[in-house]
């Protein structure tokens, strides 16, 4: 079984609680993953955090953003802009999200 910091009791307890998915994902990596594998729930680097970081060290790191969003509620335009249906404002698009996750990583860790 894979590890977890903080772990599973410790999350479910958080004060800003996991979303259904983060905890229905942490649950199946927990499964299905060895304990090769490291599992970092909201960790904070340097002022980031993203919701899931998976590590393994002879392999690589894994930067995931959960969204419990309903698809309805937003728009992508022809640039491929992710907008807020009701109002039209512009939203940073998962992808950016762990982009910079990703990018910040590199530069700054």
């Amino acid at each position: 079984m894979a590890k977890v910091f903080p772990s599973l009791e410790q999350i479910k307890h958080l004060r800003q609680s996991p979303t259904e998915g983060e905890l229905h994902l942490l649950e199946f990596l927990l499964k299905n993953l060895d304990d090769n594998y490291e599992i970092y729930f909201q960790p904070f680097l340097n002022g980031d955090r993203p919701d899931i970081i998976l590590m393994r060290p002879d392999a690589g790191v894994m930067i995931i953003e959960v969204k419990d969003w309903n698809l309805k509620n937003y728009n992508i335009n022809q640039q491929k802009q992710w907008l807020v249906t009701q109002d039209g404002t512009k939203i940073k698009t998962p992808i950016d999200q762990v982009s910079t996750y990703k990018q910040n990583l590199y530069d700054l860790h």
